[in-house]
């Protein structure tokens, strides 16, 4: 139909180029797709993972009954009373292993495409080489290694990006601009200022050409950063509200779902207080933790506290 202002014309055009995607996205927001398109359409269907929930999506929560309730009022009730203690005064013993690597595999098989299949064993070494880190931050802080783990195979591509190669940095936590270092109209390294715990900062394109990131002697120095980073500002508040094996209401839906086990309440928690801008952030820790079963080491923690 031609172009013209007569009332054909936009009845036409409501109903063919603007109704039918509407109705779309209403039918599938009502099915609980539409959180499900988005994340596949934004880069959930690059990762190593199925680019959808579980069924049940209860995993992580399955375990906490009456066994494992007490030990993670135990083990939080600790975490109050330890407040300002230095890691080694925490006792690390060893126990089970809930984590295994080759059930995790033999379960991803099942379900993964052959073109993931590469990206899923680099995942699973991340898993294997850098969880003690995460474990010793949980027992520490309280924020879960699941998460923890979850964020650094996100952020540093399994290890295998430049910032985590050469800067050692798995989280993508950059350096402060110093105030005013735009005004001479030059950036350069002496308007960032490093926390004290790095070694300086590397230039790195994310969301401008001079952004500067963070860079450690260690990978165990980025996870000990990464848990100072939550327990301050805007983060704070997430390590008290969601606790290892519980189910919470969250304030958005996730794959059509608002209440949703802890681990993704901290996903959503973590996208909503601005950790990351990308949009299927909350989404990709959650699927990260789900298919490579990372809640399991939360509950070696909890036993092992």
């Amino acid at each position: 139909m031609a172009k013209d202002n007569s009332l054909g014309y936009w009845l036409w055009f409501w109903s063919v180029r603007i109704l039918p995607p509407v109705l779309l996205a209403i039918f599938l927001d009502q099915t609980g797709r539409l959180d499900r398109a988005y994340a596949w359409y934004v880069g959930v269907r690059d990762l190593p993972v199925v680019n959808e929930l579980k069924d049940d999506f209860l995993t992580g929560a399955a375990l906490y009954g009456k066994e494992y309730g007490p030990k993670v009022k135990a083990f939080y009730a600790s975490l109050s009373s330890s407040v300002g203690k230095s890691l080694s005064s925490r006792s690390r013993k060893s126990g089970p292993r809930y984590w295994d690597r080759e059930k995790v595999k033999y379960d991803l098989l099942s379900v993964l495409s052959r073109g993931k299949r590469g990206n899923m064993d680099a995942y699973l070494d991340y898993v294997e080489e850098f969880r003690q880190f995460a474990i010793d931050e949980m027992r520490r802080t309280g924020i879960p290694a699941s998460v923890t783990l979850a964020q650094g195979l996100l952020e540093s591509d399994a290890n295998r990006s430049r910032l985590a190669r050469v800067a050692k940095n798995h989280f993508g936590i950059k350096c402060r601009a110093r105030k005013g270092f735009k005004n001479d109209g030059i950036i350069d390294d002496e308007d960032f200022k490093p926390h004290s715990m790095c070694t300086g900062c590397l230039q790195a394109n994310d969301d401008n050409v001079w952004d500067r990131f963070e860079m450690y002697e260690e990978v165990s120095d980025s996870y000990r950063r990464h848990s100072i980073l939550l327990q301050q500002g805007r983060y704070k508040w997430l390590i008290p509200k969601y606790q290892v094996g519980q189910m919470y209401s969250i304030p958005r839906n996730l794959y059509g779902k608002d209440f949703v086990p802890y681990y993704a309440a901290w996903a959503v928690g973590l996208k909503s207080s601005g950790y990351a801008t990308s949009g299927s952030y909350a989404e990709k820790i959650t699927l990260i933790i789900e298919y490579y079963q990372l809640y399991l080491i939360d509950y070696e923690v909890l036993e092992q506290a």
